[in-house]
């Protein structure tokens, strides 16, 4: 009989450690899903806000770098915009004002209109509002010997220097942005083994000189 007592509280023992076990799992396997999902949600958050701050904007640049021969610079400011783009050296600036994109050649003191067009009045704004809904993934990279929280899309955005024939290339396509703090530092396009990371800058400061024409420049 007393034999029969140690099994029984022994079985017992068990059963209630196995128990305690059991619960301690569930509880930090919550806790982790709990943690991933607000992660998942402030990264989300900073696209957002970071969407939501330049569309009420009205002065801003943002400059991406890959080097000093490939480069894109977009301004706003008094509902006009500029783009200044530099690929392989070569340089290209646009202003996109009162419905119309001008072209400017500094070269020959010239400039083309490109009557009602204005696709890149809100470049930005746009690129990142076609984000809203894609779903994403998040994690964490050592970019330049400092670590950064990331969200990652399974597609291709316009903040590349990629050419569209390099992306259709691969069915393997992901676009990853860096942030420190709510601060946006770098932009990666990934197409199958080739990455292209692009530094990115943020400015209120904009010279207004950016969106006019100048007054010598005849039209061609």
């Amino acid at each position: 009989m007393e034999k029969k007592k140690v099994i029984i509280i022994s079985v017992v023992t068990v059963a209630i450690i196995a128990l305690i076990v059991g619960i301690v799992c569930f509880l930090a396997f919550a806790k982790n899903g709990k943690d991933d999902n607000n992660n998942q949600e402030q990264m989300a958050n900073k696209v957002s806000d970071l969407y939501e701050a330049l569309k009420t904007k009205e002065t801003y640049s943002f400059t991406t770098t890959l080097d000093d021969k490939n480069k894109e610079l977009y301004a706003k400011g008094n509902n006009a915009a500029y783009t200044e783009s530099v690929y392989d050296g070569k340089l290209s600036k646009y202003v996109i004002k009162d419905g119309n994109s001008y072209l400017i050649r500094d070269e020959s003191e010239e400039y083309y209109t490109y009557s009602n067009n204005q696709t890149d009045l809100n470049k930005v704004e746009k690129i990142l509002g076609n984000l809203a809904g894609v779903e994403f993934t998040t994690g964490k990279e050592n970019v330049n010997n400092k670590k950064y929280q990331y969200m990652e899309y399974n597609q291709p955005t316009e903040f590349t220097m990629m050419s569209s024939a390099q992306i259709a290339s691969s069915q393997d396509v992901k676009t990853r942005f860096y942030f420190s703090g709510d601060k946006l530092v770098y932009i990666k396009t990934i197409v199958g083994e080739k990455e292209e990371l692009l530094k990115v800058e943020i400015s209120d400061k904009v010279d207004s000189n950016l969106f006019e024409i100048p007054a010598n420049y005849q039209e061609r």
